[in-house]
């Protein structure tokens, strides 16, 4: 995958992939996007110059912060997401750390397990998922403590009222990880005839 920065013709692209991914990245509006494109803070991934995937991020004091990245469904699973994180970090040399949170019912756990980052807590999340979140961090230079003093067992969540699951990380608890299911939600206990009619 090659990576650049986003540009103005790239916003449609990016709004259709975080429209089509928005209960795993969520959702800001256009004028976010346009804004993150004038400041130079959105990444967009291409394979054989095609969109695949996008990496929102913040620099300040030395320290990255991803808010979103997400990788188009069907280039998953081929080191692409890594390729933009790579991208991300020769672009600021100087970075001692990135962060970022992830949501404890995301496969996504696993991908930035696997690429050396490090659990640091679990929090709640907003009202309106119900989820934990995952707060993930990689540090870039050498610490005081080693990342394994400080770290938490990442969350793993599975709502009982998940109307699919299509991911082993659902499944089964990975390593490492502890397990939770969550309460259903208030709208799962309606009637399906009245779910549709509100929808």
């Amino acid at each position: 995958m090659n990576a650049r920065t986003a540009t103005d013709k790239d916003a449609t692209y990016v709004m259709s992939l975080m429209r089509a991914n928005r209960e795993s990245v969520g959702g800001l509006p256009r004028p976010a996007i346009d804004e993150r494109i004038e400041r130079g803070t959105l990444l967009l991934g291409t394979v054989n110059d095609d969109p695949a995937g996008y990496l929102l991020y913040d620099y300040r004091g030395g320290s990255l912060r991803i808010p979103q990245a997400c990788i188009q469904y069907d280039a998953r699973r081929r080191a692409y997401g890594a390729d933009l994180v790579r991208e991300l970090l020769a672009r600021y040399p100087l970075a001692h750390e990135i962060r970022l949170r992830c949501a404890a019912d995301l496969e996504a756990n696993l991908f930035w397990r696997d690429l050396g980052f490090t659990c640091t807590a679990t929090t709640p999340g907003g009202r309106r998922r119900g989820r934990t979140l995952n707060h993930w961090t990689l540090w870039l230079e050498p610490r005081l403590f080693k990342p394994d003093v400080i770290s938490v067992a990442p969350a793993a969540e599975l709502r009982v009222d998940t109307m699919y699951d299509d991911t082993d990380f659902l499944k089964s608890v990975p390593d490492g990880f502890t397990a939770r299911t969550l309460p259903k939600l208030a709208w799962a206990n309606r009637p399906l005839d009245k779910v549709r009619a509100t929808t």
